[in-house]
C-alpha cells in the first residue's frame, strides 16, 4: 500500500508548527515529520528520515513549499530526485501536484529557475573572487571555518543564548562560539557570505 507523508519545518523552537500540522492532518497524511531547525542548516533529522522511508508510489506533501528546503536550488534537487525515485510531491499552497502533467510542467519550469540562479551565484561569486584576487584578498573560506557550526551559533544568538547557553547546547567550543560570534553581524564577511550562498 503507497503511504502519503506529510513534512512540516519551522525555523526555531519558538515558532508553532500548528498550522501546517493541521494542514497536513485534514489533507490525510498517514504520518508527519517535524522539524525545528534553520532552513540554513543542511542536516535535518526528521526529512532525512521521512526520505528514508519513502518507496515507490509514495507521495510526500508540504503544506509550504518553502517549508521543504534551504532553497529553491535545495527543493528543486530534492523534488526531482523524488520524482526519480517513481515518489509524488505535493506543496499544498501552490497546488503543485507532480503526479499530474501541469505539475509535472511546473517542475520543469522550476528546475530552469533553479538552474538560472545556481549560474547566477556561481557568476556573482567568480566576479567576487576575481575581484578580491585583484585587491590581493584572501579568497574562500575563512581558515577553520565551518558552515553548519556557524549557522547554529548564529540561530542561538539570535534567540538571544549567551555562549555558555550556546556551548552546552551545541557542544562546540567555547572558543569557536566566541570567534563565531565576532564573524557575525553588518561587518560579516564577504567569503563567509558566498559560502552561506552555496550551500
Amino acid at each position: 500500500m503507497n503511504k502519503i507523508f506529510g513534512y512540516a519545518r519551522v525555523s526555531t523552537v519558538d515558532q508553532k508548527l500548528d498550522t501546517q500540522l493541521d494542514t497536513l492532518t485534514k489533507y490525510g497524511c498517514h504520518q508527519i515529520f517535524q522539524d525545528k531547525i534553520s532552513g540554513t542548516t543542511s542536516s535535518r533529522p526528521a526529512l532525512d528520515d521521512m526520505l528514508s522511508r519513502l518507496r515507490e508510489g509514495d507521495t510526500v506533501v508540504v503544506a509550504r513549499l518553502n517549508r521543504l528546503g534551504r532553497s529553491l536550488v535545495h527543493i528543486i534537487t530534492l523534488v526531482s530526485e523524488l520524482a526519480s525515485k517513481g515518489i509524488h510531491f505535493k506543496a499544498l499552497d501552490l497546488g503543485i501536484d507532480t503526479s499530474t502533467p501541469a505539475g509535472k510542467m511546473i517542475l520543469s519550469v522550476f528546475a530552469s529557475l533553479a538552474e538560472y540562479e545556481r549560474e547566477t551565484i556561481l557568476e556573482k561569486t567568480k566576479a567576487g573572487q576575481k575581484l578580491a584576487i585583484q585587491q590581493g584578498k584572501h579568497v574562500g573560506r575563512p581558515k577553520g571555518f565551518n558552515q553548519e557550526m556557524f549557522a547554529k551559533v548564529k540561530t542561538a544568538t539570535e534567540r538571544g543564548m549567551s555562549i555558555s547557553e550556546i556551548v552546552k547546547l551545541t557542544g562546540i567550543s567555547r572558543a569557536s562560539v566566541t570567534r563565531y560570534r565576532r564573524l557575525m553581524g553588518p561587518k560579516m564577511s564577504t567569503a563567509i557570505k558566498q559560502a552561506m550562498a552555496l550551500n
